[in-house]
């Protein structure tokens, strides 16, 4: 365990005091600033207007770390990270009850080392949190599933990790364990094993499971019936089959994308999801069908769902982490997909190589676009290319094509030598350089995303008094309220959520148009405006010119003034 540590630590807590990248962060951290600032746990509440889009646990852990260290960006990314090293512990005890401690021990490091996790544990969301919950779920099942005595707290894990689920990310967290555990029964009933429904301690295990998820959402449904029937039909029914009732500028990607995306996440581990195991030699090993249901459900289910974001087979990787230590572990099979590997790595790398030499600002934005939503948001808008140069973007192409090249060859020479620990060392040591790409990246992307910069010009000029508008949806800077401890008015911006949100009475006075703005504009008060499309473009055009003042461009987003 100690060694897991040492090695996942680096690959998972480096770089998390960045500044917030909208969209999405902002919106993280600015929940759980007002949750603290109102007293309001029940219904999270952004820029003042109710939220409840996601289910709370992530907005509730933050503001109690907000509470106890203050708010700061690290604070706001820290249960990413802290999540996923509880599922790199919890694969790692699966791995080892199922096939021993070598396959537990490689079964971590290969998921605290996915290319994923280097992207989204650094990025505050619900969805490393989930995956947690999952996992400590299908833990619960995996190690009750041989135990002999009917004892009252067996699979009472998997019921607190499913519960878990649910204030996670919602009716998903319920859905998932429930599919994977009833797949995963039928698969073992053809192989003989008799476990059934009637044998998962539901008599305890259900009121458990209810005492964890019904307050929060019986509260909910009682302080706010119309805001909970957007949660649960908006959410989760209408957003599975891409027909939310309101119209929202987001943009699922293909199944074809969602699969390549997903192998691309999980490298480079993936490439040895097929690898076999060594025979079953415990009662336990035999549950492999189910961690393979596993994996099956969660990329099966998105495959079919009409709207699925590249991320979204996350929650499938602690089980195949599983797998592939398991294969590791074994030898069998390591060989060929080593070699495999090293074709397909060796075609990439030479196409990296040779395209990020030239890199043109419309590829670099269509790559984009297939591992970002928002970049397909701007894709499909029509925005151009909206970075300097490509060129920084090629260089780690090319610093990628290379690290394919030497890193998986070096690999297959050390297992063609039979230094079979050396070539796993080699195959980690390429995952960090690549999680070393990724930040990088990061920090290119920065400024267009981050709205820091704009804040703070805001926080140096403001008086009390002063007001901020912002063109828009909230969505695309919800760190403005953050970082400024401000209210922002919104012009022109009740679209996607906030669509929804503007009809509610707490929207009183935050919502604006045009003319609304061109009467604030020449009132006595201070108007700070800041806008995300250049002057020509955007509201500014039909500001009054002698009375707009220019105040600066940080990263995507222009400040005007009209003192």
């Amino acid at each position: 365990m100690l060694l897991l540590l040492v090695l996942s630590l680096p690959f998972l807590f480096v770089n998390l005091g960045m500044p917030l990248l909208d969209p999405d962060e902002g919106l993280y951290a600015a929940i759980a600033q007002e949750m603290l600032s109102r007293g309001d746990w029940l219904i999270p509440h952004v820029n003042g207007l109710p939220y409840l889009e996601k289910p709370p646990l992530y907005f509730w852990l933050t503001a109690l770390t907000f509470r106890l260290v203050g708010p700061t960006e690290w604070a706001v990314r820290l249960w990413s990270a802290l999540a996923t090293l509880g599922a790199v512990l919890l694969t790692w005890r699966i791995g080892r009850r199922l096939y021993g401690p070598r396959a537990g021990l490689l079964a971590g490091l290969v998921l605290a080392t996915v290319a994923g996790n280097a992207l989204y544990v650094r990025k505050a969301s619900t969805d490393q949190l989930f995956v947690f919950c999952l996992t400590l779920a299908m833990y619960g099942f995996l190690r009750d599933a041989e135990r002999p005595d009917r004892g009252r707290v067996r699979f009472l894990w998997l019921y607190i990790g499913a519960a878990l689920s649910v204030l996670a990310k919602g009716f998903a967290g319920l859905v998932f364990p429930v599919l994977i555990v009833g797949i995963g029964l039928l698969l073992m009933r053809r192989l003989g094993r008799r476990l059934s429904w009637r044998d998962l301690n539901l008599a305890r295990g259900v009121p458990v499971f209810l005492v964890i998820t019904v307050p929060w959402h019986a509260l909910a449904a009682w302080r706010s019936p119309t805001l909970f029937g957007f949660y649960v039909l908006d959410n989760h029914l209408l957003r599975f089959l891409d027909a939310r009732r309101f119209v929202e500028d987001d943009v699922p990607i293909s199944t074809l994308g969602f699969l390549i995306a997903s192998f691309l996440w999980a490298f480079p581990w993936g490439v040895f999801a097929l690898a076999r195991p060594a025979p079953a030699t415990s009662a336990a090993a035999r549950w492999r069908p189910v961690v393979v249901a596993w994996v099956l459900v969660i990329v099966g289910l998105f495959a079919l769902s009409r709207f699925k974001h590249e991320y979204y087979a996350l929650p499938a990787f602690p089980a195949l982490a599983v797998l592939v230590g398991a294969g590791w572990a074994s030898g069998r099979d390591i060989g060929r997909w080593l070699w495999v590997g090293l074709v397909g790595c060796s075609a990439v790398g030479l196409w990296a190589l040779w395209i990020g030499a030239g890199l043109t600002p419309s590829q670099a934005m269509a790559g984009l676009a297939e591992l970002n939503v928002y970049y397909r948001i701007l894709r499909d808008q029509g925005v151009p290319f909206p970075f300097a140069s490509p060129r920084p973007f090629g260089v780690l192409l090319q610093a990628l094509g290379l690290t394919l090249l030497l890193g998986w060859g070096l690999a297959t020479l050390c297992w063609a030598r039979r230094w079979r620990r050396s070539a796993f060392v080699s195959l980690l040591a390429v995952a960090g350089v690549i999680t070393t790409l990724i930040l990088q990246l990061l920090g290119v992307v920065e400024p267009h995303h981050s709205a820091k910069a704009v804040s703070r010009a805001i926080v140096a000029q403001a008086a009390p008094d002063d007001v901020i508008v912002y063109e828009g949806s909230l969505e695309y800077s919800p760190a403005l309220p953050f970082y400024t401890g401000r209210r922002v008015l919104l012009v022109n911006g009740a679209v996607g959520y906030f669509s929804f949100a503007s009809k509610l009475p707490e929207a009183d006075g935050v919502f604006i148009d045009t003319r609304e703005l061109l009467r604030l504009w020449a009132g006595p008060r201070r108007v700070f405006l800041v806008v995300r499309r250049p002057r020509g473009h955007s509201v500014v055009a039909a500001l009054p010119l002698p009375h707009v003042h220019a105040l600066g461009q940080y990263g995507s987003r222009w400040l005007y003034s009209n003192r």
